[in-house]
């Protein structure tokens, strides 16, 4: 039986970096597999099931939007997962490295990297306003149990579209980051 050394450690200093980078590595990718689940499922499922069952799939997506918080926890799932991506992209290209980035490795990385970057701020900037502004139109509705005013159906139906076509673009994005970071280290097998 043949032993292969993968990597040596040699002070304490170097076995907390190794653990810090393991950390980092494993809040990316649990967080990073449950933003893209949720809006896989969200966008895919969810909400195309909701429309298609108004008024009650309205009155599900408004308990799992404000009573679940299911965008706060989403949001929170992105943030980490972009933070944690951000760290280990700094210390991987060592500290932003244009050599490294411009490799095959480096490139996946870095095409990963950025989808993922602009998919965070579309949710965190636009979808998840829009949202919550959906979320208070619904709650108010819901609590004077009357059906919407002609200005106010003309802006759920405004923010509905915005929310389903940011939706689908942050979907198209994550995907692209998943796939791109997933076979990142393997491009030098085909660049």
């Amino acid at each position: 039986m043949r032993v292969v050394t993968v990597c040596r450690v040699d002070t304490a200093v170097t076995k907390s970096a190794l653990m810090d980078i393991l950390v980092l590595r494993l809040i990316h990718i649990v967080s990073g597999i449950f933003w893209v689940g949720a809006a896989i499922t969200m966008f895919l499922f969810l909400q195309p099931t909701a429309e298609a069952t108004a008024p009650e799939g309205q009155r599900f997506m408004l308990h799992l939007l404000r009573n679940r918080r299911f965008s706060e926890v989403v949001l929170g799932s992105a943030l980490l997962t972009v933070g944690a991506g951000a760290i280990l992209f700094w210390v991987d290209s060592n500290g932003l490295q244009l050599t490294w980035m411009s490799r095959p490795p480096g490139l996946g990385f870095t095409i990963g990297a950025l989808a993922a970057l602009v998919a965070v701020v579309l949710f965190m900037f636009i979808g998840y306003p829009t949202g919550r502004r959906l979320i208070a139109i619904g709650s108010r509705l819901e609590a004077e149990r009357r059906p919407p005013s002609a200005d106010e159906q003309q802006t759920l139906a405004r923010s509905q579209a915005l929310v389903k076509r940011v939706g689908m673009t942050v979907v198209v994005l994550l995907a692209v980051a998943a796939v791109a970071m997933a076979t990142a280290r393997y491009w030098v097998l085909v660049l």
